[in-house]
């Protein structure tokens, strides 16, 4: 029996860029934030329903700047430990920190107007920082589940949570606003909250 040695294409010489170290601590902070956000929206949309549609409600106005909070601690943590990748991974977590203090403004500047029609251009226009941050949320579950630097249910739940515009839009096209109104409560807990407490119990995932 013969045995090849073949050349390793691995430099010694090349630095190996070190896995960053986070403080569990803020990692469970994060994670406390975002549990309480996402419950306390979900909390809204039920207690509110079709009030909705009606114009401006202070609770869900309230209740969304916890939630926007809360998800900007989650990309702060998915940024802080490399979830989506090095270098070019980087570009979404950093967008999205760009995007959610523009929804979380557009609710701040929002009390004191009855409708959305009544915005003012400047807040219509900051009005597309919402979708988008949300779409933004589908995309950093894309990469980090194809990233895979998380393990288990923490590779998947990014992912699910991302989902959860879209399948609210869905749930409103198919099954009308009540439909929508719990289906969108229940993702909110089923994948933001859930990743809170997963964060705040156990920060090494």
């Amino acid at each position: 029996m013969s045995v090849r040695v073949q050349r390793s294409n691995v430099n010694p010489n090349e630095p190996v860029a070190p896995r960053p170290v986070v403080d569990p601590a803020r990692i469970r902070v994060a994670g406390l934030l975002l549990a309480a956000g996402a419950a306390a929206w979900a909390a809204g949309i039920v207690i509110l329903g079709d009030k909705v549609q009606e114009g401006v409600q202070t609770l869900d106005t309230i209740t969304g700047m916890l939630y926007i909070a809360g998800v900007f601690a989650l990309v702060w943590v998915v940024l802080a430990t490399r979830g989506t990748g090095d270098r070019w991974g980087r570009v979404i977590p950093g967008g999205l920190l760009v995007l959610l203090p523009g929804a979380f403004l557009l609710n701040a500047l929002s009390f004191g107007y009855a409708h959305y029609d009544d915005f003012p251009l400047p807040l219509l226009i900051l009005d597309a920082c919402w979708p988008l941050s949300m779409l933004g949320m589908l995309v950093l579950g894309i990469a980090v589940a194809v990233t895979g630097r998380y393990q288990g249910l923490m590779r998947r739940l990014p992912l699910l949570a991302g989902m959860w515009f879209p399948v609210s839009i869905l749930a409103q096209l198919f099954g009308g606003s009540l439909v929508s109104t719990y289906v969108s409560a229940a993702w909110l807990l089923g994948t933001y909250t859930h990743i809170g407490l997963r964060l705040a119990a156990r920060p090494a995932l």
